[in-house]
């Protein structure tokens, strides 16, 4: 379970991180306002996410140490 919370806490947080610059950059080059705001949201929950699996792996990661 140590393993899988490492992993988990390197490429978790990476993935929703680009997953939101993506968002990011097509919230700013929207034209339509309607899907200028869709992209917002999606961009706002992804770092939401990136947030989140960082608490979640960082503790299983204290409570799986690697030996």
């Amino acid at each position: 379970m140590g393993i899988v919370a490492m992993i988990g806490l390197i490429f978790g947080p990476f993935v929703s991180l680009l997953f939101a610059a993506w968002f990011y950059v097509r919230w700013q080059n929207e034209e339509d306002e309607e899907l200028a705001l869709h992209n917002k949201k999606i961009c706002f929950r992804a770092l939401i996410a990136a947030a989140i699996l960082l608490v979640v792996f960082g503790i299983l990661k204290l409570l799986f140490p690697i030996a």
